[in-house]
């Protein structure tokens, strides 16, 4: 195997992007990715992105299939279907990092560029995994047609868990967010909920227990007032993410949460290696932030690698 100057991995937005500007600022790259293609969190993306300038009519996985298309065309060196195990950080000024993937390989590079991006959180509640599909779901866009009518609970206080609600409340849904703390979805989509009679919003709210008889009939919560049960037909979840970090932790330093610490140029704590896009907790996790950070981190990299 050909040692790269970079070893780029995960193939979302921030590895694309990073993928196709080392292409153009002439660094050899290998882009790896655990899936059957490029695209990551894209693929769980069942609506049209509104804030990717340019990106009109597509929904993520039409954006991660035009990613695909672009890496091709570019002739970059993408490996699919291979995890990253674990990080080597260099041992000394002299040595270069490696990657170990799934398939036992050792991939040395003279720098490493983490984007595994994050995925999101599973709900810790007592039925939850075994009613998935049988009205818990992860994406109201994506099952909006099984959800269309019902009387539907929305877990999460953040964005994605506000703009679910209003979709669904446009499919004629009576809506339930309930939220653990004090919702923090940006002003505009608290303000549209207050003002859509068919949703309620709860704080203050823990799911316990998802049951019914072969799909999703009623919750068991607890709040400030203690544990009851509520009826439902379904229940939506939207309660944030997790950086895909565990192959790499014990390697590079992370936060309580496992997102990679970097500085202001993208570097990690360990020498020659960065990190880019959802995977280092950036303060607009979105698809144009995680774009430009890894079009950003490969000219940092560049600039160390050749000094200009």
């Amino acid at each position: 195997m050909i040692r790269p100057e970079l070893a780029i991995i995960g193939a979302g937005p921030a590895g694309v992007s990073a993928a196709l500007w080392a292409r153009g600022l002439s660094l050899s790259a290998r882009l790896i990715e655990r899936g059957d293609g490029p695209g990551g969190q894209l693929h769980m993306v069942h609506f049209r992105p509104r804030d990717v300038a340019g990106v009109m009519g597509v929904d993520g996985p039409g954006l991660a299939r035009r990613y695909r298309e672009q890496l091709e065309e570019a002739g970059v060196d993408v490996t699919c279907g291979a995890s990253a195990v674990s990080l080597e950080p260099a041992a000394d000024a002299t040595s270069l990092p490696a990657v170990r993937l799934s398939d036992g390989t050792r991939l040395e590079s003279a720098a490493v560029l983490i984007a595994t991006g994050a995925r999101r959180r599973r709900l810790d509640a007592v039925g939850a995994e075994a009613y998935r599909g049988r009205g818990v779901s992860y994406s109201a866009t994506r099952d909006r047609a099984l959800l269309a009518g019902r009387d539907v609970t929305v877990v999460g206080g953040g964005d994605a868990a506000f703009e679910n609600a209003l979709n669904l409340a446009a499919l004629g849904c009576s809506v339930r967010i309930l939220s653990r703390g004090v919702p923090r979805a940006r002003p505009d989509f608290r303000s549209r909920v207050a003002s859509e009679p068919s949703i309620q919003v709860e704080e203050g709210v823990r799911v316990l227990e998802v049951s019914g008889s072969g799909r999703v009939e009623r919750l068991r919560i607890a709040d400030p007032r203690g544990e009851r049960e509520i009826a439902c037909e379904a229940l939506v979840v939207k309660i944030g993410v997790i950086p895909n970090s565990e192959w790499c932790r014990e390697a590079v330093a992370v936060n309580a949460t496992g997102t990679i610490r970097i500085d202001a140029r993208f570097a990690t704590s360990a020498e020659r290696i960065w990190a880019a896009g959802d995977v280092a907790g950036p303060l607009l996790p979105s698809i144009p932030v995680a774009m430009a950070q890894g079009a950003q981190a490969v000219a940092v990299i560049r600039e160390r690698l050749h000094g200009h």
